[in-house]
């Protein structure tokens, strides 16, 4: 691993003024606001003197410099590449809360404990690396970035989405034809191309002003303005006879350029052309290393002498007791120009002279040919090491490999299982499916098989509500239950409620799992039973599981205990104690650096809020949930975030932006056949069609989700729409379609006391019924609990406009007032302005639309506000949000002159004003 950039020679770069003007842009905006830049191209076209360029500049402005080069061999060590970008700052380290500090200390192996969270980790470094830019900017340079491991390439993926507030560049390297993490987080590019011809030539009279003129032109062509080409084939051209001299080359440039730096390896003494194959097969090996697994291939004594070749070459460079490579292209040069035998010596020769546990157990595993159960429990141990370093990636690639070298057909399986587990843990589909054919394939024990029923089960890929496919996993998991595997058992059974969730199996299917789990629930108090009996039977499970989540909410619960009991009972329609759960968990769960589970959670609570009018912070959530459901690879909680923002931002008069986000949110997801997504989007449409006063449309919308053989038909999500329903039924006219619907939730309150069905059901009564029993009706459903604000406003309005046309007129404008009061106060511009026409037609002036200040702010903007006014410190806020503090800072920056103020002391009585 090169710690740092070759900034010591003089690069006179030709034809590139362009992308040094992008750098040196970035670099003078690094000192008020932090970026990214990624720079990419093919081998040898100039990446990395743009990356040293961007260092040395750096360097002469009196910025901080922290640099890094990935190393192919290095791949497999956990948070490598991220040692050594940090290395210079770990002094600071104890600036950190301690939960941080714990994380990246773990991640880095500089202590023991359980395994980090790899967010945390990131959260981390980001808030290191931003406080030690407090005194000066710092520029990270990451070069051949597709070789870094894993784990350090998502932390910098994580960074490069939060620097805008920073004074942080990071500038990145990566090869053409690779994938990066980094990728996914969008970064301004610089795709650096080949030279023209007059750049070419410029560059090539700087290195080879003596070439004849026929070389010259074979150079320029078989070049194409690659500079590495054009630097090297000269030389190449001087050492070679007068046949390779004129012999055509037909292959790749890249292939090429690693040719001609093999041949020049090729004509130094066998000794060295040895030390340097254990050079280019290790991470930056030591000098001793290097000569003390020289010696074992030699047999014989070696000195330094066996290294002098190379360095008069300029092949190799020594710093300190460490050797590099002139370009990174000659490591991967030597590695192909060895034989299969001369690898498998070098490393057999390397794992035996390296103490290191890890580097030692891959060099083992690299030397053998064939089965080794030796070599595959040392990596089975290097994977356990790894694991417990939050480096599951690195995990995964060891365990898979440990498999291919396992002798016992068995052992190999249940290695294999292991890394399927991994697999399903970095969200990889395509690799739990693979490692699963590999397993299928050998010896499995009856544990093994349930195991691999449950990871096939997680991506499956067949009708979600499938009742064959949920009676097998009930099977199966009666099976591991009879085995004493409880465990196990549990995500079967999870597996097969999930199923039952996104899509209905039917009665029978649910009567299954809900029986199966029963069996295992002991004192009913289990949150995972909860959840997978709220899942399974919402409606008919309903009263007992509020009562048990009530009765299990009441102990001490870890993070993940408590999301799923918020989750059992948002799935029975208890949303009060659905949200009063979930407002519990998120903050353990930002605390622990659990962004996948963070993100779920969010959705949902955007989703609770949404259904209970809580506008406002269903918007936040949506929008942060979001983001982190996007930033972990969690595409359907991605879509379900999006259209719970678009009913937000359609309840608010944006038609147009709300079409577009419910369309686009399941686009690519609806050949899943996932119900609930169908549904939601069918709802979001209905409540936007509605808002708009497009009242025939949303009804179609809405009946699409009762109709029960169709996809878009979800219990929850119909619950939820019933009253909507009805009300446009009413409005269009259709009073046979509404009592139709009245009837099917007249039915279904007997089955379930959830607040979601009975507030429905009462507000649907009185839209329907007959002039002598409305007001009685209306009456019952304005006064009963729970009294939702958008819910209880819409029964207001209704009961308004039901008085004024029974010539009420004195009695309908109290609860048209109201309505439009409450309407004005969530924001809903569109509804206020209904009850404002019902006002104006009972004859009183209604006051105009009074946007609140605060609807001004970003979600985002809004949540750092409210923190702030409750005392937490712009470091506290950072922590609970993932950001920076001084990404923190410049919000509140904005927010200040929207709220009309000009101090954090103002916030609270200013917010307080707006409700």
């Amino acid at each position: 691993m090169q710690t740092s950039i070759a900034t010591g020679r003089h690069v006179r770069l030709v034809g590139r003024k362009a992308e040094i003007g992008q750098v040196e842009t970035a670099l003078a905006n690094s000192s008020d606001r932090g970026s990214a830049l990624l720079v990419s191209g093919a081998p040898g076209i100039g990446k990395t003197s743009l990356l040293e360029v961007a260092a040395r500049r750096a360097q002469d402005r009196g910025y901080r410099v922290l640099a890094v080069t990935g190393v192919e061999s290095e791949a497999a060590l956990p948070y490598a590449g991220l040692q050594q970008v940090l290395q210079p700052l770990l002094a600071s380290a104890g600036s950190l809360p301690d939960p941080q500090k714990a994380a990246l200390l773990t991640a880095l192996g500089m202590r023991s404990g359980p395994a980090p969270e790899g967010f945390l980790v990131a959260l981390a470094a980001l808030n290191l690396i931003v406080e030690v830019a407090g005194d000066k900017p710092i520029v990270v340079v990451a070069d051949d970035v597709q070789w870094l491991d894993g784990p350090t390439s998502s932390v910098l993926a994580f960074i490069s989405r939060r620097l805008e507030s920073t004074r942080t560049l990071l500038v990145i390297g990566l090869r053409e034809g690779f994938d990066t993490p980094l990728r996914s987080a969008h970064l301004q590019e610089i795709d650096v191309g080949p030279l023209n011809e007059t750049a070419s030539m410029q560059l090539l009279d700087q290195v080879a002003p003596e070439l004849e003129a026929q070389m010259r032109r074979r150079v320029l062509d078989e070049a194409v303005g690659n500079p590495l080409a054009l630097v090297e084939l000269p030389r190449a051209l001087k050492q070679a006879s007068d046949s390779q001299k004129t012999a055509p080359h037909g292959m790749p440039l890249t292939d090429r350029l690693e040719r001609t730096f093999s041949g020049q390896a090729s004509t130094l003494p066998n000794e060295t052309q040895s030390a340097l194959l254990l050079v280019a097969l290790d991470v930056e090996p030591s000098v001793s290393e290097v000569l003390s697994a020289a010696r074992l291939l030699a047999g014989k004594e070696l000195s330094m002498d066996v290294l002098e070749p190379a360095l008069d070459s300029g092949l190799i460079t020594i710093s300190g007791a460490r050797i590099r490579f002139r370009h990174p292209l000659i490591r991967s040069a030597l590695d192909q120009a060895a034989t299969p035998g001369q690898r498998r010596a070098a490393h057999l020769a390397l794992s035996e002279v390296i103490a290191e546990p890890d580097r030692r157990a891959w060099h083992r595993a690299r030397s053998v040919l064939g089965a080794d159960e030796g070599a595959a429990a040392d990596l089975e141990a290097a994977a356990s090491r790894a694991q417990d370093r939050g480096a599951t990636t690195t995990a995964l690639g060891a365990l898979e490999l440990a498999a291919s070298l396992t002798p016992d057909s068995t052992v190999r399986a249940r290695r294999l299982l292991a890394a399927a587990e991994l697999a399903f843990q970095l969200g990889e589909p395509s690799a739990v499916g693979r490692l699963l054919d590999a397993a299928a394939r050998l010896e499995l024990t009856p544990h093994d098989i349930a195991r691999m029923t449950w990871l096939r089960e997680i991506f499956h890929d067949g009708t979600p509500g499938d009742p064959t496919a949920v009676a097998k996993l009930v099977a199966v998991a009666r099976d591991a239950s009879a085995d004493g595997d409880r465990n196990l058992a549990l995500k079967l059974l999870q597996g097969a409620a999930l199923r039952c969730w996104w899509a209905d199996p039917g009665g029978a299917a649910r009567t299954l799992v809900f029986e199966a789990v029963d069996q295992l629930a002991g004192d009913g108090l289990d949150p995972r039973i909860l959840e997978i009996a709220s899942l399974a039977a919402p409606v008919d499970s309903a009263a007992v599981i509020s009562a048990k989540v009530l009765q299990a909410a009441g102990r001490d619960t870890e993070s993940s205990d408590t999301q799923l009991l918020a989750f059992a009972a948002y799935a029975v329609g208890d949303l009060s104690q659905s949200i009063e759960l979930m407002d519990r968990a998120a903050p353990m769960l930002r605390a622990q650096g659990r962004l996948g589970l963070l993100a779920q959670l969010l959705v949902v609570r955007a989703w609770a809020g949404i259904n209970v009018g809580q506008f406002d912070e269903a918007l936040r959530e949506a929008e942060e949930g979001n983001r982190l459901a996007s930033e972990t690879g969690q595409p359907i909680w991605t879509a379900m975030s999006q259209i719970g923002r678009g009913i937000l931002v359609g309840l608010r008069g944006d038609e147009h932006l709300a079409e577009r986000l419910i369309t686009t949110a399941g686009e690519p997801l609806m050949a899943l056949r996932l119900s609930v997504l169908h549904a939601q989007a069918e709802f979001a449409h209905g409540i936007v069609a509605m808002t708009a006063g497009r009242n025939s449309d949303a009804l179609d919308h809405f009946a699409r989700m009762f109709d029960r053989d169709g996809l878009a038909y979800h219990q929850l999500v119909a619950h939820a729409a019933a009253p909507y329903v009805v009300e446009c039924a009413v409005r269009s006219g259709r009073i046979a379609e509404a009592r139709r619907l009245l009837a099917e939730l007249e039915s279904l309150s007997k089955r379930t006391p959830a607040p979601l069905v009975q507030m429905g059901l009462r507000y649907a009564r009185a839209l329907v019924a007959e002039e002598s029993d409305a007001r009685r009706l209306y009456e019952i459903a304005l006064t009963a609990e729970p009294k939702w604000p958008f819910d209880h406003a819409r029964v207001q309005m209704s009961y308004g406009s039901w008085l004024r046309r029974q010539r009420r007129i004195i009695e309908s404008r109290p609860w048209l007032r109201e309505a439009h009061e409450a309407f004005e106060s969530l924001g809903l511009q569109p509804w206020a302005d209904m009850a404002r026409g019902e006002l104006r037609a009972s004859g009183e002036r209604a006051p105009e639309p009074n946007k609140k200040p605060h609807q001004a702010l970003s979600p985002q903007e809004l949540q750092i506000a409210q923190m702030a006014a409750e005392g937490l410190s712009n470091r506290e806020i950072a922590d609970r949000l993932f950001l920076s503090h001084r990404t923190v800072g410049a919000h509140l920056y904005r927010v200040y002159p929207k709220l009309g103020i000009v101090s954090r002391s103002e916030l609270a009585q200013a917010l307080a004003a707006m409700e």
